[in-house]
């Protein structure tokens, strides 16, 4: 077994052990399975280039890292009035905003890599004109018009929304920024990174109506939050991966 096939498994075992704990409401479980996982998607694609190191390579690594101060971070943040500590630790809703920022300069990572991570169009392949891109600006007016009335109302959560308009923005952008590599990679790089971030925005999303619209998240919010969040990352890591970084 190679070394990234190695470091693969643990990533499934720890991946698997965390949604687990998601599922059973295990905060003891959660508490030392959650900070492992992207650690481990970081260590996978470290091993995975073999040396080759270039730029991307170092946005991406630089990505997985911000996303990991955003789990630990949110792992912090009280979910519901009675939710004040994990594992002895003080929980503080100001985590949540530190969360987001850490996510953004993510998103802002990702962008980057995908800019980087794509060659001159390819012979035949048909371009992704400008309304190609109107699907996105469409669900993030619908985004803001469920998400932002609950903010407004909610005196606690109201200097959560100009961060919340800006990261949404930044997290749209960086699915269109992954659907314009559309005939500048491979289709193999193209497809997962692509569908890496659809499904990254996917469990945003499922933060925002969990965490700012609905009075309490759902019971099972935390096991399908995580199970879309770290299944984008990784794809996202495999689309990087599978481009030709030499063409």
């Amino acid at each position: 077994m190679t070394a990234p096939a190695f470091v693969r498994l643990l990533l499934v075992v720890t991946f698997l052990l965390e949604i687990y704990g998601e599922f059973i409401h295990s905060p003891e479980l959660v508490f030392f399975t959650k900070p492992l996982v992207l650690p481990l998607i970081g260590l996978y694609f470290f091993m995975s280039i073999k040396g080759r190191m270039v730029s991307v390579h170092l946005f991406m690594l630089t990505a997985f890292l911000f996303s990991w101060f955003g789990d630990i971070f949110l792992m912090l943040t009280p979910e519901t009035v009675a939710d004040t500590q994990i594992m002895g630790i003080i929980k503080n809703k100001n985590f949540f905003v530190l969360g987001l920022g850490s996510f953004l300069v993510a998103q802002l990572l990702f962008i980057s890599s995908y800019r980087k991570a794509k060659d001159r169009p390819l012979q035949g392949t048909a371009a992704v004109r400008w309304f190609h891109y109107l699907p996105f600006v469409v669900l993030w007016a619908g985004m803001m018009a469920i998400v932002l009335p609950s903010l407004q109302t909610n005196l606690e959560k109201q200097p959560a929304t100009i961060p919340v308009i800006i990261y949404s923005a930044i997290l749209l952008t960086m699915a269109a920024t992954a659907l314009s590599r559309f005939g500048r990679t491979n289709s193999s790089s193209f497809r997962n990174a692509f569908i890496g971030a659809c499904i990254f925005v996917v469990s945003d999303g499922l933060i925002a109506i969990n965490f700012l619209v609905l009075p309490e998240p759902t019971y099972y919010a935390g096991f399908t939050i995580f199970i879309t969040y770290a299944v984008a990352e990784y794809l996202i890591a495999q689309g990087i991966l599978k481009h030709d970084m030499r063409s």
